[in-house]
């Protein structure tokens, strides 16, 4: 394929061509009955001396035309409306920047847009195709690598760790701590939390393991208090049997508590939570309880340390899981992605709220696109050198152009001849 400069010079011979054989063909018939007279007389010959002057005024009021766009004419002292790209470079840049504006970026074309091109079944037609979803697979374990590498870099960590901090600090810990409490004892799930604790506990308290450490901890008790006593009554035997019975008083009152809504220890433990609340709210000794927590957290070297080598860890991992090639991660991912073009092809309903939200957002985004490319384009444009944006203006339409000074040198000998023709008709 040929490249610009090669067409539009091509082109430009060819209308030279064009023009000079037009010129060839008037100095000819110009200079014909100089030295064959009997031809003056000949109507055909000036039918063709008539068609091709035409043609070379045609010819050549083309030729300033479309070089008058680009260049001066003459070079040294132009003469006005010529050089007219040139010229009018800022008046071009706002023209053009304004027309993409209003012609593309307009609500009523994005709109169009969406609803013509239906975006999210192509996208689910172009994701059902393996080796789309495999690419773009691909494509999204490499860019979330290559985030993972920018947050490991040192200054970045150190960034990350003084917003973190930063944020932590200014976290209203007790309000967010009210705000949750409030949120459950509202609909009354804390009672809900206690059911799930007692049946958790009367499970426990069930096991043979769990009998077992009560008997245990019972002869270490009698041991440890009552040494005396347990040298006389047969502590093993009270420990059993001690076991069994506190096994079975605890699992009666938290029985009676589990079936029981009306339970004294339930409103108690309703109250607890109500009078922790309130001096949550209001208590300003538990302001600064929760403050002390709040720094012990943010400056617990421990704490620091054990985060640190746990995103480490994790890190590592990460990172080696999405650049494994045809891994886990990708292919995971390349499953979820072929799973949503299967549902955006032959799901229309979801179709069509895919296609609603990506007009909402391109309507959103539109202002804001337009603005900054309409912006580029005129500074773009007005950052050129007036000579250069002529010649680049010409590469790309200057080879059609060429095309009107073709037409206009034919054009112009047709007028000629149908001129001649009148002014036959005429004179009969």
């Amino acid at each position: 394929m040929q490249d610009k400069y090669t067409q539009l010079a091509q082109a430009k011979r060819l209308a030279l061509g064009c023009l000079i054989f037009a010129a060839s063909v008037f100095m000819i018939t110009t200079a014909a009955p100089k030295f064959i007279p009997e031809l003056a007389s000949a109507w055909w010959l000036g039918l063709i001396k008539m068609a091709s002057e035409a043609a070379l005024v045609g010819g050549l009021a083309d030729w300033f035309a479309v070089t008058a766009l680009f260049k001066p004419i003459p070079a040294k002292y132009p003469i006005p409306h010529t050089n007219i790209v040139a010229n009018n470079k800022s008046v071009i840049a706002n023209n053009l920047s304004l027309f993409v504006k209003e012609k593309f970026f307009h609500p009523e074309a994005i709109e169009n847009l969406i609803s013509s091109s239906d975006p999210a079944k192509g996208a689910g037609r172009w994701l059902v195709v393996d080796a789309n979803a495999t690419r773009l697979s691909r494509f999204i374990c490499d860019a979330l690598a290559g985030v993972l590498r920018v947050l490991d870099d040192e200054p970045v960590k150190a960034f990350i760790a003084r917003t973190a901090e930063k944020g932590i600090k200014q976290l209203d810990l007790r309000q967010l701590m009210a705000t949750s409490l409030n949120a459950v004892t509202r609909e009354r799930q804390h009672q809900v939390v206690l059911d799930r604790v007692l049946g958790k506990l009367t499970n426990l308290m069930a096991q043979p393991d769990t009998q077992i450490y009560i008997a245990d901890t019972l002869v270490v008790w009698l041991k440890t208090e009552y040494s005396r006593l347990e040298k006389i009554l047969p502590s093993s035997w009270l420990s059993e049997q001690g076991a069994l019975i506190a096994v079975k008083a605890v699992s009666s009152i938290l029985e009676d508590i589990y079936h029981d809504e009306e339970h004294p220890i339930r409103h108690a433990f309703d109250e607890q939570v109500h009078e922790f609340l309130y001096e949550l709210q209001h208590s300003p000794l538990m302001e600064k309880k929760v403050n002390g927590y709040r720094e012990k957290i943010v400056n617990d070297p421990a704490l620091k340390n054990y985060v640190h080598q746990s995103w480490g860890r994790f890190h590592t991992w990460l990172l080696a899981t999405l650049d494994e090639k045809e891994g886990k991660a990708e292919t995971k991912v390349a499953s979820l992605l072929k799973d949503i073009g299967t549902n955006l092809t032959s799901d229309s309903e979801l179709s069509r709220a895919f296609n609603k939200h990506i007009g909402e957002a391109a309507k959103y985004m539109a202002p804001e696109l337009a603005e900054f490319l309409t912006r580029h384009i005129r500074d773009t444009i007005n950052s050129w050198d007036e000579r250069e944006m002529a010649q680049q203006v010409e590469l790309n339409i200057g080879r059609d152009l060429q095309k009107v000074r073709i037409n206009g040198t034919i054009v112009g000998g047709l007028i000629g001849a149908i001129l001649f023709g009148i002014e036959t008709l005429v004179g009969l």
